[in-house]
């Protein structure tokens, strides 16, 4: 029997439409100081709660703001803005900001602290300049968005006027030799200002305006367009996968090539928490349509397997004893009949919690079925649990299954447009102690929701919210506390 609030769900999102063809993913840097953070503005989010706002009422894209400051009551609160920085403290980190996040788009205010108390305010202009080359070198297809500073700032008012000229003439020179820069001048008032150096609310959305233009006077002139996330649920298609190799209960980092194999970085951490062990390739390849391979613990020994799953449906298995060059693999032959020649449909994840990955059909309404393993076939069977979910999307790919609250049992979540999760708690499933509605898991932390995975990579027994970058470098949110990025990444998603 199901739950009365996956009823009342089942009842609002059952007519839901499908979800459209996802948008191409532009990834955007707004760098600067503490005007691209964001202060002096209510929100703390400066100018990125209107650009954003702004953005969202065009089609041909969806933006990304990427970096690894977050600031503002906005959902994508990702930017590169530092209180104080002037110019050359902005160079000393832009080769690793941009290498990290390999944004398509920089949005760059920088220069008014160098001129309020910079020791060198004359040549301030030519720092930028300076600056402007390093992000080229650094990224020599990328689109930048150069603003001026606010030629109204009190006591500075001659310097800006001389910076921002040599800012327009430094833009004219790149474009006549090709460059994709624009230049946008920041009309505020004084009445717009919040303090002598920060704009207030109506000033930010002045600058948000002309960061606007310049995003979308770049796509006009076809200087970026963003890349369009791989089609099928990320645990169906991704690149990168998530499980425990090596049976410490640390979820490992795991790359599956285009012909199958596997090549793993066990989990000692993560970045800046004791590293990854790489190991190389652990598994051969087996198939060039990477959506027909699962990696699950089918055995209950804590060790993730190699599933594959045929044309008919029917599913083999290769048991984890160590992978290739540790222990290699156990041919299990085929495992199950299978029950759909759809593999996007297919699901493994311990819903019972014994240990052993079940056999799950998510439906296209979001329910789900369960086939409960007792071994497999020829070594126990499967248990037929019918529904064990009713539908609470038409959208499949929004669904997690993950063990978030610890009791081996795997959760149900959904993953909103704006990257946040709603957990219902597993108590048996539908006729078997339902489901517990437990609100929101997660708050977003990206825009793009087929970034959103879940896996235990702390080994507490406790599924953490991860987002997988396209440059397949990963950041943790680890019980709702940021963790930072735990992996550069090594693939491009």
């Amino acid at each position: 029997m199901r739950t009365a609030a996956a009823l009342v769900l089942t009842a609002l999102l059952a007519g839901s439409p499908s979800a459209p063809a996802p948008l191409p993913v532009v990834r955007v840097m707004p760098l600067g100081d503490s005007i691209t953070f964001g202060v002096g503005s209510s929100t703390g989010a400066g100018y990125r709660l209107p650009l954003s706002q702004a953005q969202a009422g065009q089609s041909n894209y969806r933006l990304d703001l990427v970096g690894s400051v977050r600031a503002g009551q906005l959902s994508d609160p990702d930017n590169e803005g530092h209180s104080g920085w002037m110019i050359n403290d902005i160079a000393g980190q832009v080769d690793v900001w941009l290498a990290t996040y390999r944004p398509d788009v920089v949005l760059l205010h920088i220069g008014i602290n160098d001129l309020d108390r910079g020791a060198d305010k004359p040549h301030a202009a030519d720092r930028l300049a300076a600056l402007v080359a390093r992000i080229y070198a650094d990224r020599p297809g990328v689109t930048l968005v150069l603003s001026g500073l606010i030629g109204v700032t009190p006591g500075l008012e001659s310097l800006v006027a001389d910076y921002n000229n040599r800012a327009r003439a430094l833009v004219a020179q790149y474009r006549a030799s090709g460059g994709k820069i624009v230049y946008e001048d920041l009309p505020l008032t004084s009445a717009q200002l919040n303090d002598r150096l920060h704009p207030n609310d109506s000033g930010y959305a002045t600058m948000a305006r002309a960061f606007d233009a310049g995003l979308r006077q770049g796509y006009a002139n076809g200087w970026f367009q963003g890349r369009v996330p791989a089609p099928g649920a990320p645990e169906t298609r991704s690149k990168v996968r998530w499980a425990d190799l090596d049976g410490d209960g640390h979820a490992d980092y795991l790359v599956l090539n285009d012909n199958g194999s596997v090549d793993a970085w066990i989990n000692k951490g993560g970045d800046g928490h004791g590293g990854w062990i790489p190991w190389g390739q652990v598994a051969s390849g087996l198939t060039t349509d990477r959506g027909r391979v699962r990696l699950a613990d089918f055995d209950g020994d804590g060790r993730a397997d190699y599933l594959l799953l045929n044309d008919n449906g029917s599913v083999h298995v290769w048991l984890n004893k160590g992978g290739d060059g540790h222990g290699g693999w156990v041919d299990g032959g085929q495992v199950a009949t299978g029950t759909t020649t759809n593999r996007e449909q297919v699901r493994f994840a311990d819903l019972d919690g014994d240990g052993h990955a079940d056999y799950l059909v998510l439906n296209d309404n979001g329910s789900v079925h369960a086939w409960l393993n007792r071994g497999g076939d020829g070594h126990g069977g499967w248990v037929d649990d019918g529904q064990v979910a009713g539908g609470l999307t038409t959208d499949r790919d929004r669904v997690r299954l993950a063990d978030l609250d610890g009791d081996r049992r795997a959760d149900y979540l959904l993953v909103n447009q704006d990257g946040s999760t709603r957990v219902f708690y597993n108590r048996g499933g539908d006729g078997h102690g339902g489901w517990v509605d437990g609100g929101q898991a997660n708050p977003g932390a990206t825009t793009v929701p087929d970034q959103v995975r879940y896996a235990d990579v702390t080994g507490d027994g406790h599924a953490d919210y991860l987002v997988v970058n396209q440059d397949g470098s990963v950041h943790a949110w680890v019980n709702q506390s940021d963790f930072g990025q735990i992996a550069t990444g090594v693939v491009t998603e």
